[in-house]
């Protein structure tokens, strides 16, 4: 940036920014003052979705219905460094990610989707899609606590 402050981004195959990303990881970085390392970490997290989505023939918009097979492809796929494109793994092999480095990537990818959820660049289900949205309903009335709004009964 011309003021000398520098955040990551994303680059698709014909090294050109990609916009929806870009927008998300500027304003993670510029707008909520995150550290460049968050922004780092944000775009290494949302390349690799952005590229599952691409080889598997999915809309980065809608592709969090399949959210579970994300996190397979990212347990078993090697990263560009890897020689295989076939995921073949057999008894005893070892996870190419760990929980942790899962768990940073999916921390990313919702924030992405909630980021363009709000921006009215991916539907509102995909909410539904990336985090457990409950109520109170199913809890005893014993549990549920007092809304403000609600009237005392006698």
């Amino acid at each position: 940036m011309p003021s000398g402050v520098r955040y990551w981004t994303v680059m698709d195959d014909a090294v050109r920014v990609v916009e929806a990303p870009d927008r998300f990881l500027r304003e993670t970085r510029l707008a909520r003052g995150r550290a460049e390392t968050t922004t780092k970490a944000y775009a290494e997290g949302l390349s690799l979705f952005l590229r599952w989505c691409d080889r598997t023939g999915r809309d980065w918009r809608t592709a969090a219905r399949d959210m579970g097979l994300f996190m397979i492809w990212l347990r078993w796929t090697p990263g560009n460094g890897g020689q295989r494109r076939t995921v073949v793994p057999g008894p005893g092999a070892r996870p190419v990610r760990g929980d942790g480095r899962i768990n940073k990537v999916l921390t990313a990818v919702r924030m992405f989707l909630v980021h363009a959820v709000v921006n009215k660049e991916a539907p509102a289900w995909v909410l539904e899609q990336v985090y457990e949205l409950g109520d109170d309903r199913d809890l005893p009335v014993e549990a549920r606590g007092r809304h403000p709004l609600d009237r005392p009964t006698n």
